[in-house]
């Protein structure tokens, strides 16, 4: 089960942010489409492109923004020149002519000078086909993103709930059969390869959904919530993870970048994993044993601040050396107290105890 990657640029969101259904940028995009218009809008200053020689002709209007006058305005073939803040309209019928040099695929006038538009003004330009009824965003040198009719892309987004609730049910798996392993001392790298790659397909497919509900605007408050429940928790316990298994003195920000990088074939692929881990000379995995640090453990101690966790961790080095810590030996390391030492040594009991029930997340 290889989820679909579908990673949003981040010089894309904002633009999605101003076209996301409910804002009056997209009330006005709605009306042009369902009166089978065309339109070209650029949203910049128009000091701008009059500076770089890309607008000529049109009507000069500055006129308070409103869905109904960009509306009325894209009758005209021309492009309409929104401010950056959408409070503005300030041309209408205006002539582009951006600069030929730049690249593009398209091929309709329209989709070809919105394009070469934003690629020279690094700015957001629409383009709304008047036959096909498609609206095509392109911002600076990305695009174009075609933007999903509402029913599709929640269909899509719900779907990719359905796949996200059957990760995070393999991971609450994984994770017991981790927990009840690290109490005996015989977890295998094994595990936790296959750990990291649910994880990390997680995470993508969290962030396929974050993009619908930017695109999706009012519309994805429900996905929204249902994202959140879905993937509680499950950064903090996959840096845990790493934490807790990468090889001394690896990098973990390096770790987590160059496994952002992987395609799902490379995800499926046990001993490239485990050599990003800093692992390289293993050749049999599942005979491979190794010590966590304890980062998972003391993560589900509650009210358990991070920089005591790290002290923890500094002073005894491993789980195993934790788990044997008597309350005076606890409590004599920096930030912790009577209290605080107690509480650990109730919070990883619990955890002890919970392993063989089942119920351990």
């Amino acid at each position: 089960m290889s989820p679909q990657r579908r990673r949003l640029p981040q010089e894309l969101r904002r633009a999605l942010d101003l076209v996301a259904p409910g804002t009056e940028l997209r009330e006005a995009i709605e009306n042009v489409i369902r009166a089978q218009n065309g339109a070209l809008i650029v949203i910049n200053r128009p000091e701008k492109l009059e500076e770089l020689g890309i607008i000529s002709g049109g009507m000069k209007v500055d006129l308070e923004f409103a869905p109904m006058r960009l509306y009325e305005l894209a009758k005209m073939d021309g492009a309409i020149v929104v401010s950056p803040s959408i409070s503005f309209i300030h041309y209408a019928n205006a002539h582009l002519n951006p600069d030929p040099g730049y690249d593009s695929n398209e091929t309709g006038m329209r989709h070809l000078a919105a394009h070469r538009t934003a690629q020279q003004t690094g700015g957001l330009v629409i383009a709304v086909s008047e036959r096909r009824r498609v609206v095509s965003l392109y911002q600076g040198s990305y695009g174009p993103h075609v933007l999903e009719d509402i029913g599709v892309a929640l269909a899509k987004a719900n779907s990719a709930i359905a796949t996200l609730e059957k990760f995070t049910r393999r991971l609450r798996e994984e994770a017991r059969s981790l927990t009840v392993h690290e109490y005996d001392g015989a977890v295998t790298l094994r595990e936790v390869v296959g750990a990291v790659s649910t994880f990390e397909y997680s995470v993508r497919i969290a962030e396929e959904i974050a993009a619908y509900v930017r695109e999706l605007g009012s519309e994805g408050r429900l996905v929204e919530m249902q994202l959140g429940q879905a993937f509680h928790g499950v950064p903090e316990q996959y840096e845990a993870l790493l934490r807790d298994y990468i090889a001394e003195g690896v990098d973990y920000e390096g770790v987590r970048e160059e496994l952002k990088t992987f395609s799902a074939d490379q995800l499926s692929e046990p001993a490239r994993i485990a050599r990003v881990l800093g692992y390289d000379s293993v050749d049999q995995l599942e005979d491979y044993f190794i010590k966590p640090r304890g980062y998972r453990q003391l993560e589900r101690v509650p009210r358990l601040p991070r920089r005591v966790a790290e002290s923890l961790i500094r002073e005894f080095g491993s789980l195993e050396d934790l788990l044997d810590a008597t309350e005076e030996e606890l409590d004599e390391v920096e930030g912790v107290g009577q209290a605080r030492a107690r509480a650990i040594l109730r919070g990883l009991e619990r955890q002890r105890g919970l392993e063989t029930t089942g119920d351990v997340s």
